[in-house]
């Protein structure tokens, strides 16, 4: 691609950028960019590999890494990179953390010390909080010297915060505390004695970084090959992840681009630092730039946020919204309700009325909950369907998966492409684009089968057959199962395995096609036609509910806070901090205006007296249903 000389390149797809993202974006050094609710992270991300590819401080074969903590987030900000310079977007690479951290142990496994040596395929596992409680009694129960050390482990942050902040020994050497001793015997009685092993990511954390410590030279191939990192949600890296990331990145060779937020710091549970951006100043010996401008809320919404992140960091300036108010009636409200049935009736004939009056998809409202989205599920449910809307609980479990994660699922989006086209017989060029390439991706298109047909060719002729084939079966619970199996048959497991880092444990593909047919069971209906069975897949045209956790990164025009009262904040008054975190991201995520809801008969409002404190110094009223 051309070169552009820095003085002369402009931001690409957007009008502007504000001074401080100009400055952060050519500093030659490593940056800790503190960016606030609706400061466009992943467009500054975007903007500066754009800079540094189509400048040429980053050339081929150099490539830029970009790092994200979500799956979604990563493919967004791939996408955005590769629509704006197409011909260099080889050259970035955008993938979460768990990605790859385990695509270093797969492709490098070989390197593994022998006494962590992989010995053959391994198993993805997903403790639970229950399976660490149990071990931890079984370890102390056997071990009279450390059992009082071992049960004074938190149960909750042992693979976050203890297994995760020890770094494995080259040689097995005898533990020297109660804390290494239950690490020790957990990746005995998992790893080192099981078959087949089993690993979960904070694991796969550990084995990539002793990947790289125990093979110097790797790490050199490393930082040759990313001399820029980038780092998304950077307030939630977790000590293991840091760790990683110092020993690979950390000998002054690579340039660190750290965007986040420390208001936004709600991952604590999960083993986040305290403050990770003074260990990368520290660490990388990066520079500070606060951007101001806000390209999601109206001013109205940024007064209200302001009150709230004046509680968590004092030194916070209010951001500058850039976004033009839409609404009538107050931004931000209370709505105080006598039964969870009114709130649910009240909520739906709402959105019914204002999504007709303002021609807008029931998508564009969100409903979120502190926790037990599932909670509100069914009267939501009931009540959206009376006015004729559906409900879409990204929370829900289908399968081993999340719906959410699902929806974001790199095999599940591509069985799911292959359903629309051979459910569309007019094609669908969009569609048809996306499946091509993921299908490039997997075969060496240069190939030839033995029909001497292209890769390509043999993909044209798949989707002709599955026309044939949905064109008589309406889509019955039988036939998407029978439809999946046929779509992987021609995919092929090995082939998503060996091209898809995420899905190359022995049983990632099984979990993905599993939850994918759970899902289309759920939707399937005779009735519809398939292209309405993918939507109703995806939840088109659906009200959101999540947790306020899965709502990060996402905006909505008009957000429900469901549930505002003790039971749902029932840890607020002992995480004071983390909790205040968690409402600000919650009320963030709203573009023209937030409701909180309150049920009298749901829970008290003692504990959370102070957060209502906040809501009334910002002059938001209440409102009784």
């Amino acid at each position: 691609m051309g070169r552009v000389a820095a003085d002369d390149w402009a931001p690409m797809g957007i009008d502007a950028l504000e001074p401080a993202a100009w400055s952060a974006l050519r500093h030659r050094g490593s940056t800790c960019v503190v960016a606030g609710p609706g400061a466009g992270k992943t467009e500054f991300l975007a903007q500066r590999a754009c800079f540094l590819l189509a400048t040429g401080e980053c050339r081929e074969p150099r490539k830029i890494l970009a790092i994200s903590f979500k799956r979604d987030a990563a493919r967004n900000l791939d996408q955005r990179v590769a629509k704006r310079t197409p011909d260099g977007s080889p050259q970035f690479v955008s993938m979460t953390f768990d990605a790859f951290t385990k695509s270093l142990v797969d492709r490098f496994r070989a390197a593994l010390p022998i006494h962590w040596a992989l010995r053959g395929e391994y198993q993805i596992c997903y403790p639970t909080k229950r399976d660490v409680e149990i071990f931890l009694n079984d370890v102390a129960a056997a071990n009279d010297r450390w059992r009082s050390g071992v049960h004074a482990i938190p149960r909750d942050h042992f693979l976050s915060a203890v297994l995760g902040n020890y770094p494995l020994p080259i040689e097995p050497s005898e533990p020297g505390s109660a804390e290494e001793l239950a690490v020790l015997q957990w990746w005995d009685r998992l790893y080192v004695s099981a078959s087949p092993q089993q690993v979960e990511f904070v694991m796969l954390n550990r084995l990539a970084e002793l990947i790289v410590r125990a093979t110097p030279q790797l790490g050199r191939a490393l930082q040759l090959t990313y001399p820029f990192v980038f780092i998304d949600e950077f307030q939630d890296t977790t000590f293991a992840q840091y760790s990683f990331l110092r020993s690979v990145f950390g000998r002054g060779r690579t340039v660190v681009t750290a965007v986040g937020d420390n208001k936004q710091r709600i991952m604590g549970w999960a083993g986040a630092l305290g403050d990770a951006f003074q260990e990368l100043r520290a660490d990388f010996m990066a520079t500070p730039f606060e951007l101001e401008w806000n390209f999601r809320s109206s001013d109205e919404l940024i007064d209200l946020q302001h009150v709230v992140a004046r509680t968590i960091d004092r030194s916070t300036k209010r951001a500058v919204s850039k976004v033009a108010r839409s609404i009538k009636g107050d931004a931000a409200e209370i709505w105080r309700f006598a039964s969870e049935e009114d709130e649910a009736r009240c909520i739906a004939e709402w959105i019914r009325k204002d999504a007709a009056e303002n021609s807008r998809s029931p998508g564009a409202y969100a409903l979120l909950a502190r926790q037990r989205a599932m909670d509100f599920e069914p009267l939501f449910e009931r009540e959206l369907e009376r006015v004729g809307i559906r409900l879409r609980n990204d929370d829900r479990e289908v399968g081993k998966l999340k719906l959410q994660d699902l929806l974001v699922d790199e095999l599940a989006l591509l069985l799911l492409g292959l359903v629309r086209l051979g459910a569309s017989p007019g094609g669908n060029w969009k569609v048809w684009l996306e499946v091509s390439n993921a299908i490039a991706g997997l075969h060496d298109l240069s190939q030839v089968d033995a029909g001497g047909r292209t890769v390509d060719r043999a993909l044209s002729a798949f989707v002709q057959h599955l026309r044939r084939w949905m064109r008589n079966r309406p889509p019955t619970r039988k036939a998407t199962t029978e439809l999946t199996d046929m779509i992987m048959d021609f995919v092929g497991a090995h082939a998503v395995r060996r091209s898809f880092p995420t899905h190359r444990a022995a049983d990632a593909v099984d979990v993905a096609v599993d939850a994918f047919k759970a899902r289309m069971e759920q939707v399937a209906n005779r009735r519809l036609t398939w292209t309405r069975v993918c939507d109703e897949f995806e939840g088109r045209d659906a009200v959101p509910l999540m947790t306020v956790h899965k709502s990060k990164g996402l905006q909505y025009q008009t957000v429900f806070f469901l549930s505002i009262d003790d039971n749902q904040w029932w840890s607020y008054r002992r995480e004071r901090e983390a909790s205040t975190a968690t409402f600000f991201v919650g009320l963030s995520r709203a573009e023209q205006r937030t409701i909180f809801t309150y049920c009298d008969v749901r829970g008290n409002r003692d504990s959370v007296a102070a957060l209502y404190g906040l809501l009334e110094a910002a002059g938001v009223v209440e409102h009784e249903f």
